[in-house]
């Protein structure tokens, strides 16, 4: 029977219109409902399973709107999923989030625990919170999963509404099958999840680019030039050039950090850099798989030769 892990997901803000939590098996996303206090947490250390410092989950929760639930044989396997469907979710055009860590009750179930433990404090509590988890009835767990203090989060993309949830959650089952069958994609899944996280925005940036060169391992000569010409093939773009020269001009940038000649990369670049790895990877999606080198110079040239058979 697989057991249901739940993760605060930071910075993420619900739209007016949601209130019931949204359900995409294994998937479930609900609102935070209710605030939780230090003496919740500190209850949570004392009689609970913690695997972090509860002041860390203080300062955690203080941006969390937003929890997403996951049903999995183990938390390893919940947290392969939690990749997914962030991906998922960086697809749709959500900003970088935090998933800092995983628990085995629901946010609003052990929020209120402190004064749920007396009866007499419980009586004083809105009647709605009464029901939660009590310490004599259930134990919480807590494990560390995202812990970082540092998130390269997109400000005008925090919205998520459960139409976004529902296309990510697809998408995440899609991703996983794809994935399967070309294990290199497992590279721009990770840095998906890691790249965001790191305190160095330059870093950070050549992290992106690494998932993006190991989409294309056979490149090593022309290289700023052939990686354009592949990633605006891949995309399958309307604007190709825009997209190849957009791509070029990110590259050059990525030697300048890699060889110490640039260490002040600006939000706006590294949107850049992020832009083309979460749109390559929502083009091989929509392809259903990676193709090879050899198969996007195939495309691009029996393209042109159709273009030219028109023309005549």
């Amino acid at each position: 029977m697989a057991n249901t892990f739940f993760f605060p997901l930071l910075f993420l803000k619900p739209d007016s219109e949601w209130d019931e939590p949204v359900d995409a098996t294994p998937f479930r996303l609900a609102r935070r409902l209710w605030q939780t206090s230090t003496f919740d947490l500190a209850t949570l250390a004392t009689r609970h399973r913690l695997h972090l410092p509860y002041q860390a989950m203080d300062v955690m929760l203080g941006q969390c709107n937003v929890e997403l639930a996951i049903q999995a044989d183990s938390l390893d396997d919940a947290i392969g999923w939690l990749h997914s469907i962030l991906l998922g979710l960086y697809i749709e055009g959500v900003s970088p989030t935090i998933a800092p860590f995983a628990t085995s009750h629901g946010i609003n179930e052990y929020s209120g625990i402190n004064s749920r433990d007396s009866a007499l404090l419980r009586e004083e509590m809105p009647e709605a919170m009464r029901s939660g988890v009590t310490s004599d009835h259930a134990t919480v767990e807590a494990w560390p999963v995202q812990m970082s203090f540092s998130c390269q989060v997109l400000r005008d993309r925090l919205e998520i509404t459960p139409a976004k949830f529902m296309v990510a959650a697809a998408s995440a089952q899609r991703w996983r099958s794809i994935e399967s069958t070309c294990p290199t994609l497992k590279v721009v899944r990770d840095a998906a999840q890691a790249a965001p996280l790191l305190g160095s925005m330059d870093q950070s940036l050549l992290h992106l680019w690494c998932a993006l060169e190991a989409l294309f391992p056979k490149v090593s000569t022309e290289v700023s030039f052939r990686l354009a010409l592949y990633i605006a093939q891949l995309k399958r773009s309307p604007s190709p050039w825009d997209v190849f020269r957009r791509t070029r001009d990110a590259y050059n940038l990525r030697s300048r950090v890699a060889h110490g000649l640039r260490s002040d990369v600006t939000i706006d670049e590294w949107r850049e850099a992020w832009e083309l790895l979460i749109g390559s990877a929502s083009a091989i999606l929509h392809r259903g798989s990676l193709p090879t080198e050899d198969e996007l110079l195939d495309e691009l040239l029996t393209k042109d030769t159709r273009d030219e058979e028109k023309a005549v």
